[in-house]
Formats: structure tokens, C-alpha cells, sequence
């Protein structure tokens, strides 16, 4: 994928939720918690992460939030026609995650870079990408990963 980012209007797969996706997501991996197996329906949950200020025209009138645990304080919105993920936001609903089944071009997105929670997995992948188990390894991953693409935006910025 080139450093261009096309912007998408993301929406849960019955389109009742819609947003625009105006940047390149800042980080993507594949979690394989059982919160996300609940909350997807899935095995995991391939999801892009976000800010804020990436996304407009939130249209969400249809999207169900709740919390299913506390820490990490992460809002995870179900569309209530298709009952499928729509969005979740996390840290006061300025990080923003994406499943990427929600994109209509999934092939523009970056390449996952890792899978967390991967003790939890139903079953295994077989890839290269590196494979973190439990909560404080998963999540101080996640947190190398955010903070790495945040300073190389900021760096672009700057440039």
C-alpha cells in the first residue's frame, strides 16, 4: 500500500452505521481475546485503530454501546438492525477501532502486524506475524504499536 490513503465510508454490513474513513489507519493487528470472539462472532477480530479526528460523518443512531469489561474501558457498538460490530472507541471515544470487514476496500488497509491475546485463540494461525499471549504482554504490544504510529504521523507532520 502506498503512503495515500483514499478515503472510505465504513459501515456495519447492513449499512444502518455509516462513517468516513479520511486517513490510513494508524495500526492494525488481529486480537484474539474473548471479549472480541463475543462481540464479532468470530475466532478474532481483525481490527484497524484509529483517532478521532480520522474519522467524520458519524452516523450512528443505530449502534447499540456497551462495555463488557473494565479495564480497558473500551465502548464496542453493535449495530441493532444486522446486531453485527459497527465501531469501537476507546480512551473518552478519541481512539477509534474498526473491524476490517467494514471497509469496503479491506486490500487498501495495511497489512496486520501482530495477534494479542492469542492464549485465548479458538484456533491457530498459521503466518508469520508475531503471536503475544495474555494481558500485559498483548497489551504492551498494542501500546508499542499505537505509540510507533502516532510518532511516525507526527513525523510526516513535521517533514
Amino acid at each position: 500500500m502506498g503512503s495515500d490513503f483514499i478515503p472510505q465510508e465504513g459501515s456495519c454490513p447492513c449499512q444502518s452505521n455509516t462513517y468516513m474513513i479520511n486517513r490510513k489507519p494508524i495500526a492494525r493487528f488481529i486480537c484474539h481475546c474473548t471479549i472480541c470472539q463475543e462481540f464479532t462472532g468470530q475466532p478474532f477480530n481483525d481490527v484497524t485503530v484509529l483517532l478521532k479526528s480520522d474519522i467524520s460523518d458519524l452516523n450512528l443512531i443505530r449502534t447499540k454501546f456497551r462495555r463488557w469489561k473494565l479495564p480497558p474501558n473500551i465502548s464496542r457498538g453493535l449495530c441493532s438492525c444486522c446486531s453485527k460490530p459497527s465501531i469501537e472507541m476507546a480512551l473518552g471515544r478519541n481512539l477509534i477501532m474498526i473491524p476490517t470487514t467494514n471497509y469496503p476496500d479491506a486490500a487498501a488497509l495495511p497489512k496486520p502486524t501482530m495477534h494479542i491475546f492469542y492464549n485465548r485463540r479458538v484456533e491457530d494461525r498459521d503466518d508469520d506475524l508475531p503471536k503475544y499471549s495474555g494481558a500485559i504482554h498483548s497489551q504492551a504490544a498494542i501500546m508499542k504499536t499505537l505509540t510507533q504510529g502516532m510518532l511516525k504521523r507526527a513525523t510526516k507532520k513535521v517533514n
